[in-house]
This record gives structure tokens, sequence and C-alpha cells, in this order.
């Protein structure tokens, strides 16, 4: 297979080189094998310090879209890969998320989070219901921390897409650490819904928003969330059916006919968590139908889709 990028942009818009003085958080983007290197830098902002970013050849190619999540100080790019004898394209995009500056956690290592809609949040709905983009120009404070708040618990869903995948995998032997769905998927969702719990009475407590800039980033930052937490559903969908022969599973398990008999307590624990992010994301949605009832059609509509994607997650596991 030859496979060569037609197109690489820049993730930053003001780039600069990597050597610095102090050693910058680095944050590493797989890209095809054949596919070539770079690096820029996202410059810093405010009290948060830059970060860099790298492409590195070392991963496979897979037809379609992909989209990775930055935080908002980043710029938007876009990466394509062409395999010249199946004539078919991967195209990696580097989005940041509304905003201004914010200091979001993020892995290592990238993790691509498949675009279901590359046509952008309206097309799954009524035409005009979602406003296509924020303001570029920035927000107000107010706005600002509640889009913040959704930023970090979108990041939080894409950075656990990795450990999602792992559900069912078998370790090699070695140093290792065997693979623990409590602790690194259980956890990890728990953390989210414990997020979006202590930041709910702060977005309770603000005015509503009046059409125009503020609003429209907010309900866009909703928007990518949405995007961003189906997408660590449908990995662990995906997964589910795996747990049965997880390890971890089966090393805490008196014999395969208890795995058997009585129901997975690792499923039960991932279905428990699911059902938390249910009330606490839909508790979300009405706050801010309750702040922007301008966009009340379109953050109904992405509440509704949401909820579909969790309602099959968390049948896959209590079942």
């Amino acid at each position: 297979m030859k496979t060569t990028a037609t197109l690489l942009l820049g993730l930053a818009a003001a780039t600069c080189s990597c050597a610095a003085q102090l050693p910058l958080s680095t944050l590493i983007v797989p890209i095809p094998s054949v596919g070539t290197v770079f690096t820029s830098t996202v410059s810093a902002c405010d009290t948060v310090a830059a970060f860099a970013v790298v492409g590195v050849p070392n991963g496979t190619f897979f037809p379609g879209t992909s989209t990775i999540y930055l935080p908002p100080q980043a710029s938007p790019a876009t990466s394509t890969f062409t395999d010249s004898e199946s004539n078919l394209t991967e195209v990696v995009i580097a989005t940041p998320l509304p905003g201004t500056c914010a200091d979001l956690s993020l892995p290592a290592d990238a993790t691509a989070t498949v675009n279901p809609n590359p046509a952008g949040p309206s097309s799954t709905g009524s035409p005009g219901v979602c406003p296509l983009e924020g303001c570029s120009a920035g927000v107000d404070e107010s706005a600002q921390r509640l889009i913040s708040l959704i930023n970090e618990v979108a990041i939080a869903s894409q950075n656990l897409q990795a450990a999602a995948k792992l559900i069912g995998t078998k370790k090699a032997r070695g140093l290792e650490p065997r693979f623990n769905p409590l602790t690194a998927v259980v956890t990890p969702l728990n953390d989210i819904v414990a997020t979006l719990t202590f930041g709910l009475p702060t977005i309770k407590s603000l005015p509503p928003f009046p059409p125009g800039c503020d609003s429209d980033t907010i309900v866009v930052a909703f928007i990518d969330f949405v995007r961003i937490h189906q997408a660590l559903l449908n990995v662990l969908i995906g997964r589910a059916g795996l747990l049965s022969f997880s390890p971890f599973l089966a090393d805490h398990a008196a014999s395969v006919d208890a795995v058997e008999k009585f129901p997975n307590p690792i499923g039960a624990a991932i279905a428990g968590a699911l059902r938390a992010i249910e009330t606490v994301v839909d508790a979300l949605a009405f706050s801010l139908i309750g702040l922007i009832p301008t966009r009340q059609a379109c953050l109904k509509q992405q509440q509704g889709s949401l909820d579909d994607t969790l309602k099959d997650a968390i049948a896959a596991y209590q079942s």
C-alpha cells in the first residue's frame, strides 16, 4: 500500500520552534506510517503554558474522517492521506473547542474521535436549528466559565476512549500491569459525573443569555461535547460483548460457571456510571435550555440524541 499525505496545515495560529528553554508538554498525534512528521507549538495564554503537538507516522491507515479536539487556544488543522492503490482517503482534523484560553488535561497520545457528521451539527436535524459556529472574537467571562466546564468534560470523554478500547483485551505477560476496567473506565466516568455535579450550581446561578455570540458559543460547546461523548459511548458499546472474556474478571471469579451464572460485576459498575452520567447530562441540558431559551430546539435535539446513545450503552452493559 502506498499512502501519501496530500495536505498538512499547522496546528497553531502562532507556531514557533519547539526548542524552548523549558520542556513542553507534548501531545502526540498518530498519522499513517508514511505520513510526514510535523511539530507545532500552541502558544501560551493567560496562565496556561504552551504545549507541543507532534505528528508521528506510526498509525494505521483508516479510510474516513476522524477528529481530534484540542484546547480553544489551538487553531484548526486538516491532514489528508490518500492510498493510491485503493484510491481511499483518510482525513484527520484537529479542531479547537469553543471559547478562548483553557487549561485542559490532554493525554500523551491523542485519541481521534470518529466524526459521524462532518457536515455540521444542524445537518442531523432541522436546518437552522443549531448554530454552526460560535464567536471567534471571544465571549464574556460568565459564558467562558460555562464553556470551560463543558470543554473539560468533553476532553475527559475524548481521553477515556483509549482505555475504553482496551476492554476485553489481554495484556502481554511481563511487568506491564493488567488492565482494570474499574479504575481505567469506571473511575473516569465517575469523575465526569463529579465535574458536572460540582459545576451545575454555578450554571444555575447565571442569568439567561440573550441571542448572539455568547449563547451560540455555549451551544456549540455542548454540541461538541455530545459528539465526543457519543464517540466514547460507541466504543463502549462495541467492547461490551468482550467484557465476559476480560482476564481481570476471570481472575476475580471463582469459576467460569460463576461468570456465566451471575451478573457481570464490572459491566454492572459501568452501567451504573453511565446511568449517573445520563442523569447529570440531562440536568446540564435542562440548565442550558433555561439559560438559552432561543436555542431550546437545538439543545433538546442534542440532549435527545445523546440520551438515545446512553440508553444503548447502558443496555449493553447491564444485560
